[in-house]
């Protein structure tokens, strides 16, 4: 038995909303710091950056988008699996980033929003926060693709899913909100 070579996916995307992050901070506030003081100047904290001070796209932002976005292929069409089987477990176990893709902008931006003090919907209590925001913005991802029964169809189409329908970030689609929707300009597909 031929031993299958993983495939490789470059993926070229394109911002259509603005597009947010919202890393955990690690700064402290002063004892003489008001909580508002506090959140103006560590803002910059919620940036995903890497190793060289380049700001990146999480890879867990965009995997988890294209594993929620399998599950919308299991509603019909060509590349329906049998029964209520979706592609969501076969993206989650066969399909890979090696590093964080850079994002491609204009100068950032800082924005005010009226957030849940623990960020979940329903505790009452709220509290203005301070968020990085780019309003344009690109990107190129990689993907491996370890699953030899992913074909290059059911793959596209969960990618394409995944920018419109789900999409990345702070207040993403996903999460009933409206930043981070992207649609992929190009893929290209080579052999490991």
């Amino acid at each position: 038995m031929a031993i299958q070579l993983p495939r490789y996916v470059i993926v070229d995307m394109e911002g259509l909303t603005p597009y947010s992050q919202s890393r955990p901070l690690q700064s402290k506030r002063h004892e003489s710091e008001t909580d508002d003081d506090f959140d103006q100047r560590i803002w910059r904290e919620h940036i995903h950056l890497d190793e060289d001070g380049d700001v990146v796209i999480p890879i867990k932002s965009l995997l988890g988008s294209l594993v929620e976005s399998a599950k919308l292929l299991s509603k019909g069409g060509n590349l329906k699996k049998k029964g209520n089987a979706t592609w969501s477990e076969n993206i989650v176990g066969g399909v890979s980033m090696l590093k964080a893709p850079k994002l491609v902008a204009p100068e950032v931006r800082s924005e005010r929003f009226y957030c849940h003090v623990n960020g979940q919907r329903g505790t009452g209590k709220r509290v203005w926060r301070t968020f990085p925001m780019w309003d344009s913005w690109t990107s190129t991802a990689e993907y491996v693709v370890f699953d030899e029964t992913i074909t290059t169809a059911v793959l596209e189409e969960c990618m394409h899913k995944a920018g419109l329908l789900k999409g990345i970030g702070r207040y993403r689609p996903a999460c009933e909100g409206h930043n981070g929707r992207f649609h992929i300009t190009e893929i290209k597909w080579s052999q490991g």
